[in-house]
């Protein structure tokens, strides 16, 4: 790069010359963040000499440790990538060869195949790559290897096929990339299952990193058939069984890429696979509480969660139940819910599910002698028991039991079956909200409004179709047929959304859905949106609530956040939220905390404007953080209901306004107990439900009589009193129902 800016020359002169001004030291971290891809693919020559010389001063090491670790994607020029191999081959270490690899994907013209030829030699030399260590550079290895020349490759591979003798999957995963050429070995490189290591450059879109599908679909296939046939020899009593034996390390890792790979393309043959590998790969033979391979059973899961699939979800899911190592059901948990909410990025694959032997009518029967299983699905599966006289029960007799037991097992796995299809079905919906799904009208219409499985979820949602270029008209399919014309096939469909609804629309949907008593599967007409007022980067909008770390962390987890630098980031599409506390975050982290500012930020690392993405896209990001908020400051929480720092806590934020959790829930108390508040026994204001001389607190369930605490004990079990309508889920709402619903039954609570 011939020209540098103001900003990037200073730090190139900083790294050369004397110490710059004080004034300017304060800002280096900043410059550095300015530097475009081009201007730091320049200064990363200098920067990685100036690290190798002991002799350099030590502001020239700080501001080239800056350079290094700068939160940009760099791009090379042909010169410029010959000059960062001089560079690192001057000083080699065995992790250079991963710099050396990345920069490779990220030149933007052909390079000079002769000048890198001996730096790159060096480079994979001093790599090794060695015996537990191969996993981390042995790719990145392969990849350098191609501009070192035939004779460097040819030792290299040697080498290899030594590390790798007791790995035959690896072997062959080996054999299939020296077929391939330096950038598809980069691609290899540049996905490792562990994400970026210290220093490592911000990942690539997805598009860049997947190598040539056709050398590697059917490695893919092979690979997963030979584990699959391995463990079911182990199962079988012909391989003898060993904890966490079944594979090595190598073999998980190309186990990983071909799990990614087949999901990825959606191959035809994956269903049959992963439904027999996934089960097997998470439970041992015998009955102990170990696994084959728990670092296999994780990356296939992971895999899973990266690319889901309706039938890999169903593997996954019995994986998950046939576990019996807790450690690991957890971790199954966890990705299965991701997995879920991740179905909803794949609007083709999302909608194909089974019809499970239902009919038109979402009705199955299974005759079990004199008794006949009658599976229902409408707004929820249910099973009834028809006996010859027409009469319906809840179980099948006993003689039905003992002489059809195999009938009746079918029928109850069905039903399970089937819930957990629905369950899967709603969350990818939900999840389709931040990824902007759209569908066929005539898509939607098969496999959603008329599929019999899946109709009674889609009836209850509100749904917008484009009727002309631009123009949404939204419909409730469970209020009857449409009352405008047909729309044409390829017409798109997407889930009503209150970010792109006025006040008013947002109303009259809450009263249409309060009036037909109807229970939406998720929550979407009283669901949270978010609107900040800021344009920039960031969102102060939670800044300064007080939040109890446990538990957000606790929720963060299920939500599929993830902690880095201390920070909690969740991805969605191609774009990071970033979220911190004022103090640590980590594993384990517990305490209070006050919450900081919502940062967004592009997969290369670079800042994204809150004014650049689509309202319902924000809206949902700002919802899940506000979930968070919610969990750690407001939410009743009975594990620590007697903890002084809790109720401290409380009576910090008992007089601070409602969040739009807690609006949304006042929303919901006004139609439910809208008779009460007619009546005037009960009065909803701004913070609190009135209900005589007592006050439940919106955002906290909080009972105070005349200013003090009142304990009240809900009954539980079968003691508990049934509910009424509640147009959506919610612990917090029902607590608050129960609460009102005591107090009226009961009357007044004496006082402590």
């Amino acid at each position: 790069m011939d020209e540098l800016s103001p900003h990037a020359a200073q730090l190139r002169a900083a790294m050369a010359g004397p110490q710059p001004d004080a004034d300017w030291s304060g800002g280096i971290r900043s410059a550095c963040a300015h530097l475009t891809p081009g201007e730091l693919g320049a200064l990363l020559p200098a920067a990685h000499r100036t690290l190798a010389d002991e002799s350099a001063p030590d502001h020239a090491r700080h501001v080239a440790r800056e350079v290094t670790g700068a939160a940009v994607q760099p791009s090379f020029t042909a010169a410029a990538l010959t000059e960062f191999y001089a560079a690192l081959a001057e000083s080699p270490r065995p992790t250079d060869v991963r710099h050396a690899a990345g920069a490779l994907l990220r030149c933007t013209e052909p390079w000079d195949q002769e000048a890198l030829a001996e730096p790159a030699a060096l480079l994979v030399r001093a790599a090794g790559p060695k015996a537990g260590q191969a996993d981390q550079t042995a790719d990145a290895a392969l990849a350098v290897a191609v501009p070192a020349g035939p004779e460097v490759e040819e030792e290299l591979t040697a080498r290899l096929r030594v590390l790798y003798a007791d790995s035959p999957l690896r072997l062959a995963e080996l054999e299939v990339m020296l077929a391939t050429g330096a950038r598809d070995r980069v691609m290899l490189a540049e996905n490792p299952r562990y994400g970026p290591l210290p220093g490592d450059w911000p990942p690539l879109p997805e598009r860049y990193t997947e190598p040539s599908e056709a050398l590697h679909a059917g490695l893919a296939r092979r690979a997963l058939c030979t584990a699959a046939g391995h463990l079911a020899a182990i199962h079988a009593g012909r391989i003898p069984y060993a904890a966490d034996k079944a594979f090595t390390p190598a073999d998980t890792d190309t186990l990983r890429r071909a799990a990614r790979l087949a999901l990825r393309r959606d191959e035809p043959w994956a269903e049959e696979v992963f439904a027999t590998l996934l089960p097997q790969v998470a439970v041992a033979p015998t009955s102990a509480r170990t696994l084959p391979s728990q670092s296999v059973c994780i990356a296939l899961a992971q895999a899973v969660e990266a690319y889901p699939t309706p039938e890999a979800i169903a593997a996954l899911r019995e994986a998950r139940r046939v576990v019996r190592h807790a450690g690991v059901s957890k971790k199954l948990d966890r990705l299965l819910r991701c997995a879920e909410r991740h179905l909803g990025r794949r609007t083709e694959v999302a909608l194909r599910l089974p019809d499970l032997g239902y009919g038109p009518d979402g009705i199955r029967r299974i005759p079990c002698g004199s008794c006949t299983a009658v599976l229902t699905v409408t707004d929820e599966a249910t099973l009834t028991w028809e006996g010859a006289d027409g009469r319906a029960a809840k179980s099948p007799p006993a003689s039905v039991r003992s002489a059809y037991h195999e009938e009746v097992a079918f029928a109850r796995d069905l039903l399970g079956k089937t819930r957990a299809q629905v369950r899967t079905l709603t969350r990818a919906l939900e999840g389709g909200f931040a990824e902007g799904t759209v569908h066929r009208y005539d898509r939607w219409r098969a496999a959603l409004a008329g599929h019999p499985v899946a109709r009674g979820t889609a009836r209850r949602l509100v749904w917008e179709i484009e009727y002309a270029p631009g123009m949404w008209r939204a419909v409730l399919p469970a209020a009857g047929p449409l009352d405008f014309p047909e729309p044409e096939p390829s017409a798109a469909v997407r889930l009503w959304h209150p970010a792109r609804a006025t006040p008013a629309e947002r109303r009259t949907w809450r009263d249409r859905i309060a009036a037909r008593h109807l229970r939406q599967p998720l929550r979407q007409a009283y669901r949270e949106h978010y609107l900040p007022e800021e344009s920039g980067h960031a969102t102060s909008m939670f800044h300064g609530h007080l939040v109890r770390i446990e538990a957000v962390l606790g929720l963060a987890v299920r939500q599929g956040w993830n902690i880095e630098d201390e920070e909690l980031t969740l991805s969605v599409g191609d774009m990071k939220a970033r979220f911190g506390v004022a103090g640590s975050l980590y594993p384990g982290a517990s305490g209070w905390a006050e919450a900081q500012d919502v940062f967004l930020q592009r997969a290369d690392g670079s800042p994204q404007r809150l004014d650049g993405i689509d309202a319902v896209r924000l809206s949902e990001i700002l919802r899940s953080v506000d979930l968070l908020i919610s969990a750690g400051s407001f939410a009743w929480c009975a594990g620590h209901d007697q903890d002084p720092d809790t109720w401290h806590a409380r009576n910090r934020l008992y007089a601070q306004p409602l969040g739009r959790t807690a609006r949304l829930r006042r929303a919901a108390l006004r139609r439910v107990l809208a008779g009460h508040i007619a009546s005037g026994r009960i009065e909803l204001g701004d913070r609190h439900l009135h209900l005589d001389d007592y006050d439940i607190h919106l955002a906290t369930g909080r009972v105070t009589q005349e200013g003090d605490p009142v304990d009240i004990v809900l009954p539980i079990g079968r003691r508990a009193v049934p509910l009424p309508y509640l147009p959506y889920d919610e612990a917090l709402l029902e607590r608050v129902v129960h609460t009102v619903g005591h107090l009226l039954e009961n009357g007044p609570v004496p006082r402590r």
